[in-house]
């Protein structure tokens, strides 16, 4: 599906391939794929994908591995909050001056999205931030957005981040979550994670139409690695009424 709609993501992906010195080559190479989504052609979810606002924002810090990945998941959340969630490639050492200003930002609220209690040398270096208050700040949620090996490299490695305090979501949430999922405990994608933010944040269309959509692309995806076309039902059904509302 070829049209106008930009977003964060697409734009680093765009000046990722123009740096590029060799052609990124990932299973499924030779699927023709829609230039936004990355699905293939004939399983394109851009018709289903709804625009939405909310209060709260993301910033996604990509490892330089997922950038390209069909399979990540980063992206959707850009994808449905374009004006609410701002992309970097993650760096260890030169981080972009443009998301450093946006982290220092008094009029932000800046948490990371990671258990602070996966490294109890980690965990006691850092602050924790159990509930959002309504002070007027926009909260801004940083997701670490690679595996969880690379996600606990960003984590630690990143001296420029140790001053923001993880965000502890309810455990109410995680565990009404795990009750409507089948994922290992505690293993959420990015997309699932930010789910659960915009839960927190009391943002519940927007949540509700993030994680449908995060089931879209699975069923979508599925049927990329099948080539057969997806099945159009109920979930379908729901991205259109988000659409239209």
């Amino acid at each position: 599906m070829t049209n106008n709609f930009s977003n964060q993501y697409l734009q680093l992906r765009a000046q990722r391939l123009a740096e590029s010195t060799r052609e990124f080559l990932a299973r499924g190479k030779s699927v023709v794929r829609c230039e936004h989504c990355q699905l293939a052609a004939f399983a394109c979810i851009c018709p289903w994908r709804p625009d939405l606002e909310a209060r709260c924002e993301f910033v996604l810090l990509m490892h330089r591995n997922e950038v390209f990945k069909p399979t990540n998941t980063g992206r959707l959340i850009a994808e449905l909050l374009p004006q609410q969630t701002h992309v970097f490639c993650w760096s260890r050492t030169e981080p972009a001056q443009e998301l450093l200003d946006l982290l220092g930002d008094s009029r932000r609220r800046c948490v990371i999205v990671f258990p602070a209690d996966a490294n109890e040398t980690g965990s006691k270096q850092r602050g924790l931030v159990t509930e959002l208050p309504d002070d007027g700040k926009i909260t801004t949620f940083v997701l670490l957005d690679g595996t969880w090996k690379q996600s606990g490299r960003m984590f630690h490695l990143s001296r420029w981040l140790e001053e923001i305090p993880c965000v502890v979501l309810p455990e109410a949430l995680v565990r009404g979550y795990a009750v409507r999922k089948s994922h290992q405990e505690h293993y959420l994608s990015t997309a699932e994670a930010a789910g659960l933010c915009l839960e927190m944040a009391g943002e519940v269309r927007a949540a509700s139409a993030l994680q449908d959509y995060f089931e879209l692309f699975n069923l979508h995806y599925l049927a990329t690695r099948g080539a057969v076309a997806p099945v159009i039902g109920e979930l379908h059904e729901r991205m259109a009424a988000y659409k239209k509302a």
